[in-house]
């Protein structure tokens, strides 16, 4: 009886995140509809997020087959179109329906019916990133009970991403890449190979973090995870490059961005001008990358400290803004979600305080302050979220969950006090 009870603190949640990503199709598709008319009162007009059409865009093409267009006609895409494969047969189905769309570049269509279908499909994609929040938690030794607070947390965080900005793409890519995480947390360097290549595919944010994994598992290791890891990456970059290389490698290296539409930072004075309204983030994004090299080395000196490794990610991920030349507010997301996780396992006052830090930073990242004062702002905040969350004396305590001779994980001792007197009854 006491392994049993001692073994639910590793429970799945499977049916409480499934609520989770529900009440975040759900809330985000009644803002986007109804927004207007209730608060606003226009009811001619929804707010689905504008980026959305590009996306969509770039599934028609995908789906013609005109690879050599979905660089290169307005779709805005500067990653790899790993989500927009996924979201091709959706946009297939609203295309057999006839239902309206915007065309990006164009005046906007007041209700496009095609969000009816691509909406729910988009916001859905929260579920992947809570699913593997929740099992990096897990394996962290998060209470079940914080587990559940720590779910409805990062909903809030993730639908800002999905319901204003209609980037899914960057959702899909933090679960992939926080699932690739824990897999490799437990040992198991060929599935993770294969799903970092799934979030790179989808975001090319995440190659930031391959130093890390490198770190963590040695340069030997890294080999075979870096060849699975390049197989969906490549396919998706040669089936671009092929058809049209000028656009494909302007848009993946260039990165193009548009400081008078976002939100400027600093480094937009280092980055080369594209015309009149746009900026290089490409290269400002290499001091970003060189932090992660950096990790990536003391991670390789700390291979026995799971809590650190995880730690130097939200460091990595909080790198990707701070170095940035243009801001776009989701940017942040990532990194807050990462960091949620590590202050959830160092108890309740270390949680809220994470928990006011984000809702500073996604707040802020919406108001222009001067292009200084903005740069400056969101960076304390995030220092001061990144000392909160930093496991400092854990480090030396933290066991992970070994793995019994019938492959299934051994449960470790529960943290919570009451959990402690119930099996002590027990």
């Amino acid at each position: 009886m006491k392994v049993l009870r001692s073994h639910s603190q590793g429970e799945s949640l499977a049916g409480w995140l499934a609520f989770v990503t529900l009440a975040v199709v759900a809330t985000g598709m009644a803002y986007t509809l109804w927004w207007p008319t209730v608060v606003r009162h226009h009811s001619w007009y929804w707010v689905e997020p504008g980026d959305i059409w590009g996306t969509v865009r770039a599934s028609h093409w995908i789906l013609w087959g005109g690879f050599s267009f979905v660089y290169s006609s307005q779709t805005g895409l500067v990653t790899l179109p790993g989500f927009h494969l996924l979201l091709t047969p959706f946009v297939a189905l609203s295309s057999a329906l006839g239902l309206t769309e915007t065309a990006p570049g164009y005046l906007p269509v007041p209700k496009p019916h095609t969000w009816l279908i691509v909406g729910p499909a988009t916001l859905a994609c929260s579920g992947v990133a809570l699913f593997a929040l929740d099992s990096l938690a897990r394996h962290l030794g998060v209470t079940r009970r914080w587990r559940k607070v720590l779910a409805v947390a990062e909903g809030a965080v993730l639908w800002e991403t999905m319901a204003i900005w209609g980037h899914a793409e960057d959702v899909l890519a933090l679960g992939f890449v926080v699932f690739a995480l824990v897999r490799l947390l437990k040992g198991h360097e060929r599935s993770a190979g294969w799903l970092l290549g799934a979030a790179i595919g989808a975001q090319l944010y995440v190659i930031a973090l391959v130093p890390l994994f490198i770190g963590f598992i040695g340069l030997r290791k890294s080999v075979a995870l870096l060849a699975r890891a390049a197989v969906i990456p490549g396919f998706l970059f040669v089936a671009m490059a092929i058809p049209n290389p000028h656009d494909t490698f302007h848009a993946l290296f260039d990165q193009p961005n548009y400081p008078t539409v976002d939100y400027p930072t600093p480094w937009m004075l280092i980055s080369p001008k594209l015309g009149r309204h746009a900026v290089a983030a490409g290269p400002a994004r290499l001091i970003g990358l060189a932090v992660a090299v950096t990790l990536g080395v003391v991670a390789s000196k700390r291979r026995h400290h799971p809590l650190l490794l995880v730690w130097l990610a939200a460091v990595i991920l909080t790198a990707r803004s701070v170095f940035e030349s243009v801001m776009d507010p989701y940017y942040i997301v990532p990194a807050l979600a990462v960091a949620l996780v590590l202050a959830a396992r160092q108890g309740p006052v270390r949680f809220v305080l994470a928990g006011m830090a984000s809702a500073g930073l996604v707040v802020l990242t919406y108001h222009r302050l001067g292009m200084w004062n903005y740069w400056l702002a969101m960076t304390g905040i995030f220092l001061a979220l990144l000392v909160v969350t930093f496991p400092g004396r854990r480090l030396s305590t933290f066991e992970p969950p070994g793995m019994g001779e019938d492959g299934f994980e051994r449960a470790r001792p529960p943290e919570d006090i009451d959990e402690r007197v119930a099996l002590s009854n027990a």
